[in-house]
């Protein structure tokens, strides 16, 4: 495929997504590089100029390499909303797209990938006084006040938020005492029309090797510098941005509640659990290709499908329990697809109807390679028409097929 995509019938926004030390901002890079375009970025704290170490911020020799938004743009002393976001990321890229059919999005953030690909609910006005309340009740009784009332008031919400981030609980507590309904009342995720067309991309690494990944990174981060990085900011603690993991740990160092070490041994554990959350989020989003290093040389053959033919890889649950599908929607939006059915450590893998022609190779084994991605516990066991039979081969026996991307 060529570098450049000449007169695409519509801009592109590729979405990077991905927990943390998955490779997002390698990854960003090289596909701004290859279609000569821009980087925003939707790390909701990358955004702050006086957290560099902590928030894993692109290197100047990564932001030389392709020109980066949202980087360094705020100070955390302004307070800064996935609302104001979401309204200075669509003006940056009705801008951009003047310029470029395709730009980049990055960020393990989802809920600020969200805003700018849907939109974002509108949430009533708060009486100022809850939040008060709600600050000086986590201050005294801790975070397990707020995750107690949570829990109760909005078990929804309570199952996908960060339980460990009090100025999530505090915000969808506010609402539901200012308004007597729960948060995720009012998280309709109603799509807004949008002027481009979203593609979700995610590195997808084992869970082990992520976990080690995760672990190197507060080492070297820990090498770096921030400790000293959040003793600067000390004095800033309360403030909202600043209520992240990595901070946190050493505040509460500073404070004399444990030594140094345990305070990174508190940021590698919490880090891995936050890199879960978001691994849940981006198995729950429907949309989007999961790419192993292995799989990343077919990542143009994804992306020609899914611009020139508006073809994208989605996967839902099915209507019972244990059962789900994964297929190409688009044009044309009658397109083959695969139906699983987990039995116990099993997954049994299905084509769709028998009157649907067997997609072409390449689509074949990406739909089977997702797959694999979505359910890394779980041996697939093909029961495929003949047709399928070579890509089924080739995924067993850890190759890909031959084959090129459309032009």
């Amino acid at each position: 495929m060529p570098s450049i995509l000449p007169m695409l019938p519509q801009k592109y926004l590729l979405v990077v997504g991905g927990p943390t030390a998955s490779g997002k901002t390698a990854l960003a890079i090289q596909l701004a590089q290859r279609y000569r375009t821009v980087i925003l970025s939707a790390d909701s704290r990358q955004f702050f100029r006086e957290m560099s170490i902590g928030t894993a911020k692109p290197s100047p020799t990564e932001r030389a390499a392709a020109p980066h938004y949202f980087i360094d743009s705020h100070s955390i002393e302004a307070p800064y909303s996935v609302g104001d976001y979401e309204r200075e990321a669509l003006a940056q890229l009705r801008d951009c797209f003047t310029r470029h059919d395709i730009v980049v999005l990055v960020g393990g953030s989802g809920l600020y990938l969200q805003a700018v690909c849907e939109g974002f609910d509108d949430f009533p006005a708060v009486d100022p006084q809850h939040r008060e309340v709600l600050q000086q009740l986590w201050q005294t009784e801790g975070l397990s006040a707020l995750q107690d009332e949570l829990a109760t008031a909005d078990p929804e919400y309570f199952a996908t938020v960060d339980r460990h981030n009090p100025q999530r609980l505090i915000r969808a507590l506010e609402v539901y005492r200012s308004t007597g309904k729960p948060f995720s009342h009012y998280r309709q995720r109603s799509k807004r029309p949008s002027f481009f067309q979203a593609i979700y991309l995610f590195p997808h690494w084992p869970r082990e090797v992520l976990y080690r990944r995760i672990n190197q990174r507060v080492e070297q981060m820990m090498a770096a510098g921030l400790v000293d990085e959040a003793r600067r900011l000390y004095p800033y603690r309360h403030h909202h941005a600043l209520q992240t993991v990595g901070y946190r740990e050493l505040f509460a160092h500073f404070d004399g509640e444990y030594d140094l070490p345990t305070a990174v041994a508190l940021i590698q554990r919490n880090t891995r659990r936050f890199a879960k959350r978001q691994l849940t989020w981006n198995r729950r989003l429907g949309y989007g290709k999961h790419f192993t290093e292995a799989l990343l040389p077919w990542l143009p053959t994804y992306l020609s499908y899914a611009m020139h033919y508006g073809q994208q890889l989605y996967w839902e649950r099915g209507a019972k329990v244990g059962h789900s599908q994964l297929s190409w929607r688009g044009t044309p939006s009658a397109v083959p697809h695969l139906t699983t059915v987990a039995q116990r450590q099993d997954l049994l893998v299905r084509a769709g109807r028998p009157s649907e022609r067997a997609p072409d190779a390449p689509l074949q084994y990406l739909l089977i390679h997702e797959l694999h991605c979505r359910f890394p516990d779980r041996r697939l066991v093909f029961d495929l028409p003949s047709d399928w039979e070579a890509s089924t081969r080739y995924f067993r026996d850890g190759t890909a097929p031959p084959g090129s991307a459309p032009t």
